[in-house]
């Protein structure tokens, strides 16, 4: 009976967090009546209390609009510090600032929009997700974090104009039909209430609403993905030992390159050869094949794509990928990292 109850229990949880995400709003951009300014001055219960919030927004009112931001962002500055340990939990305006921290731009920018709306600035929030991670998840491709970000709207000097709480600026020249925000990110959704809208301090509910968003995001909308390159009149080198040299040699042929030499010897005269062009390095374990102090006398640097989450670097006018093969003993091609040979 007992093992039935917990059952029971359970299911019931996930039912729960299911249901959550289908009554939290469904992400849109086109909620917001824009021609109401006073509409986004109202606070909602979730956020935190009223009475608190309006005795600090009163201490921190200007003579205004500008004057009130700059108020806000520097009383935040002196009460509330970083740890990111708080990023995966709700907390609303009480919790933040009892706690004295923030997690990051999600609780950062319901404190700092709270305030705004009870000092008398009509303010929206504003989800983004950014563009590179939702071509990874939209293309199956690994990545490492969830990636977005949280702005503010706020109606100032007769316009609606984007401000970014977290790095205190204020984007003047804005449309609210804008979609592509700045840092190269994506606006989809908009609102009132950020517990309804789902943050990512609801993680596991967040991450559900914005994978299912995003999946079926119509491609036409997003910038082009800047990973998915291929690249004309590239000449590939490749340092490889065998049978790693043919299966990276491989893989370069598929991006449309020409490969012209894998080595794994004679390092001082072939090494140079590579300039202005792509060198693949394999790696077994995190190691390159090649002595790093070897391949810094043509390279100075190079051993910095080691550290890079991608494993390239750009060396003057070449472009080293260090690409692990300790995963490809299969006789599968390795999977060669998306990079831009220009950057």
């Amino acid at each position: 009976m007992t093992s039935f109850l917990r059952l029971i229990a359970t299911i019931t949880l996930a039912l729960e967090l299911h249901l959550a995400v289908l009554v939290a709003s469904e992400p849109t951009v086109n909620s917001i009546d824009y021609s109401n300014p006073d509409a986004y001055t109202a606070i909602s219960d979730t956020l935190g209390s009223a009475h608190a919030i309006a005795e600090q927004a009163s201490a921190l009112k200007g003579n205004d609009s500008r004057a009130t931001i700059k108020n806000v962002l520097e009383w935040m500055d002196a009460n509330l510090s970083y740890d990111g340990t708080k990023a995966y939990e709700w907390r609303n305006y009480d919790t933040v600032v009892e706690q004295g921290c923030y997690g990051g731009c999600a609780d950062q920018a319901i404190v700092c929009g709270v305030l705004l709306q009870a000092a008398g600035v009509p303010t929206v929030w504003v989800k983004t997700m950014d563009v590179p991670w939702i071509w990874d998840l939209k293309k199956g491709r690994s990545f490492k974090s969830w990636s977005g970000h949280v702005f503010l709207e706020v109606y100032l000097d007769n316009q609606w104009v984007l401000l970014d709480p977290g790095a205190k600026q204020i984007y003047m020249h804005y449309s609210p039909e804008s979609r592509i925000l700045p840092g190269d990110r994506f606006a989809y959704h908009k609102g009132n209430d950020p517990q309804q809208m789902v943050m990512s301090l609801q993680w596991e509910q967040w991450k559900e609403q914005t994978n299912s968003y995003f999946s079926q995001l119509d491609d036409s909308m997003l910038p082009v993905d800047i990973k998915d390159v291929a690249f004309v009149g590239v000449d590939a080198y490749v340092i490889g030992n065998n049978p790693h040299y043919k299966t990276l040699s491989e893989s370069a042929r598929q991006r449309g390159w020409t490969v012209r030499r894998s080595f794994n010897s004679d390092y001082d005269n072939l090494l140079p050869l590579a300039q202005g062009q792509v060198l693949l390095i394999e790696t077994q374990g995190g190691a390159p094949i090649v002595p790093l102090d070897v391949l810094e006398r043509v390279y100075p640097g190079a051993s910095k794509g080691l550290k890079a989450s991608d494993g390239v670097v750009r060396v003057g006018s070449t472009t080293i990928a260090f690409v692990d093969c300790s995963t490809s003993d299969s006789g599968k091609p390795p999977q060669l990292p998306m990079f831009d040979q220009q950057r």
